[in-house]
């Protein structure tokens, strides 16, 4: 795997039209594997296709320039951006393939951003939980997995992993849910157990995903939620909410839309005494319930 990137990228330069029966002879993998690395290289910015059955073959696109030698500056610098952007979630054995197309197209990055999603402490059950994921859903591998829903229910699933999604500081894993037999969202966090089968599914396009507000399980529709928020807590307020809007006591209010409500209420609480749901009301009932059943395991 190191080299075959690089090896596929240099033959359909030298020879721009090659059946991926000829690739898989000559790369010596299946023809199921080409496939994958043409999704692979797609996926990076390079511009390769596939067309499939009689008369197919594989390729780059006609349209663009071959020769790396002519490529302009902007050309090279997208591509190893591309690269860099898929290594950096990619496994430690394909990095250096990656790295390797990189310095073919003759250019590096210069080492300006560093992202970590995890949070503070132990992360390692957690980085091995989205490693396992990714691996199903690039190799379309069924999932077994313990899961606690918001219903208080943990149960055991079968699923079919398709996407991985982050939205407010949160993994989702997007799936077709075999019990429901219907599409799902599941925090990576409430996955207690995951297991890889060895069965597969037929690939399938997702397209987005969180543009649309098709939320299902633990994500719910969006709710526009106005909070109080007093001066003693500014700093946390600026830091971590959008669209802050300070008042004349030096007070805050902020309007948040809410697709994960446990989330919210999570968050909510842990402002303490100090932030308050100003509307709607069903939302300030929902937390006033749940305020009164943390009371009673005080009293």
């Amino acid at each position: 795997m190191v080299s075959r990137l690089f090896q596929m990228v240099y033959l359909l330069m030298d020879k721009p039209y090659i059946t991926a029966k000829e690739l898989s002879e000559t790369l010596e993998v299946s023809m199921r594997t080409v496939y994958r690395d043409v999704d692979k290289l797609s996926s990076a910015g390079i511009p390769i296709y596939a067309n499939r059955g009689k008369g197919g073959g594989i390729s780059l696109l006609s349209d663009y320039v071959l020769d790396k030698m002519v490529l302009t500056k902007d050309e090279k610098a997208k591509i190893a951006e591309s690269l860099q952007a898929l290594s950096s979630v990619d496994d430690a054995d394909e990095k250096q393939a990656l790295a390797r197309l990189q310095s073919f197209f003759g250019t590096e990055l210069s080492d300006w951003i560093e992202i970590e999603f995890t949070s503070w402490g132990d992360s390692s059950e957690e980085a091995e939980r989205f490693r396992q994921l990714k691996q199903a859903i690039l190799h379309h591998n069924y999932v077994e997995i313990v899961y606690s829903g918001s219903n208080q229910k943990t149960v055991k699933r079968l699923v079919k992993p398709l996407k991985l999604c982050f939205r407010e500081q949160a993994w989702y894993l997007y799936a077709y849910c075999e019990m429901r037999k219907d599409y799902r969202f599941f925090k990576l966090r409430r996955i207690s157990a995951l297991h890889l089968k060895e069965e597969q599914f037929e690939a399938e396009t997702v397209g987005k995903l969180l543009q649309d507000h098709s939320y299902h399980d633990n994500l719910s529709e969006p709710v526009t939620v106005k909070i109080s928020i007093q001066k003693e807590m500014a700093f946390r307020a600026y830091d971590e909410l959008l669209n802050v809007k300070t008042l004349k006591n030096g007070n805050l209010t902020c309007e948040i839309t809410v697709v994960d409500m446990d989330w919210f209420v999570g968050f909510l609480f842990s402002y303490g005494p100090y932030a308050e749901i100003i509307e709607p009301d069903h939302v300030r009932l929902l937390v006033k319930d749940q305020l009164k059943e943390m009371l009673k395991q005080y009293e």
